[in-house]
């Protein structure tokens, strides 16, 4: 866990006292005929896409109740897309909203009324990330427990103020968690073997956490964990070489998710006329194949996760 304490201003008024961030109030320039709303952003220097970021929010000096204090997953610098999770805005006291670019901002979830944020009152607010799952907690209750529509584009975090007050944002903590990889094949040899000596070193090696669905020790339907999986982790990696109809279900619902996929196949397989127009790793099941498949997947994953 990491406290936070290191803040860089993009938008709006902030005042930074050590490691606490206050936000007060929007920019006065126009810089356009087009009033500007009523914002400020901060960006820190952690990225994260797994994990979890805790804040506390405290609103002095409300002067009407739109207001919002949310920390910030997923900012992208090149696109200034990102998500805000956290207290206040569109008229409710709990949001997960979206913004992109040209189109504004649009609110995903959202609880509560505006008239529960009372001035002076301090909030502890919980964000936890795993793939596009998201879970707030406001004082230890948990608010949402979200599904986002697709991955997240950027992994940038920080603050997001709204409205004409002064917004204390305190004692903010970062904990970062392992990219998790969830690989769908068919469990026999040899994929059993290209599991255990192809994808699980090289996601290792990258400090990835890999695993399947056979590796979820738990009671309960196979299935559902291969949903989780499929929900939590960033990357996909599928063995298509047999035919198998669970493993093209999982791949298809991989897909439905925007989640970034990488396919192998044995080299000679006859690929269903769907797929092949994707991206495949064609591999040997021999000692020098692994080792070409090994550099190879390595390049793609670092193609995806940077």
């Amino acid at each position: 866990m990491k406290k936070v304490n290191n803040f860089v201003a993009i938008v709006g008024k902030w005042r930074f006292e050590g490691y606490t961030a206050i936000y007060t109030g929007p920019d006065i320039k126009i810089r356009s005929k087009i009033p500007s709303a009523p914002y400020g952003i901060v960006l820190f220097e952690d990225t994260m896409k797994n994990g979890l970021i805790k804040a506390r929010v405290k609103f002095n000096k409300i002067k009407d109740k739109d207001v919002a204090g949310r920390v910030i997953i997923g900012y992208n610098p090149k696109t200034k897309e990102y998500y805000s999770i956290g207290i206040g805005g569109y008229g409710y006291a709990y949001v997960i909203d979206r913004y992109k670019e040209g189109i504004g901002w649009n609110g995903l979830e959202v609880a509560g009324r505006s008239e529960e944020i009372i001035e002076g009152k301090e909030y502890e607010i919980e964000v936890k990330i795993y793939g596009q799952q998201i879970i707030l907690r406001v004082n230890k209750i948990t608010i949402f427990d979200f599904q986002l529509p697709e991955p997240l584009k950027g992994s940038q975090t920080g603050l997001f103020g709204w409205g004409n007050a002064e917004i204390n944002f305190s004692d903010i903590e970062i904990t970062g968690e392992k990219t998790k990889v969830f690989v769908v094949m068919q469990f026999t040899e040899p994929y059993n073997s290209i599991y255990q000596e192809v994808i699980k070193p090289v996601c290792e090696e990258m400090n990835l956490y890999v695993y399947r669905a056979d590796k979820v020790y738990k009671p309960g339907f196979i299935l559902k964990d291969i949903i989780e999986g499929l929900l939590e982790s960033e990357v996909i990696i599928a063995d298509i070489t047999p035919a198998n109809p669970n493993v093209f279900y999982e791949l298809g619902f991989s897909h439905a998710l925007n989640k970034a996929t990488i396919l192998l196949a044995q080299r000679g397989s006859e690929l269903p006329f769907d797929i092949r127009g994707y991206r495949v790793i064609f591999y040997d099941d021999t000692i020098k194949g692994k080792t070409e498949v090994k550099e190879n997947l390595r390049r793609h994953l670092k193609n995806i996760i940077g």
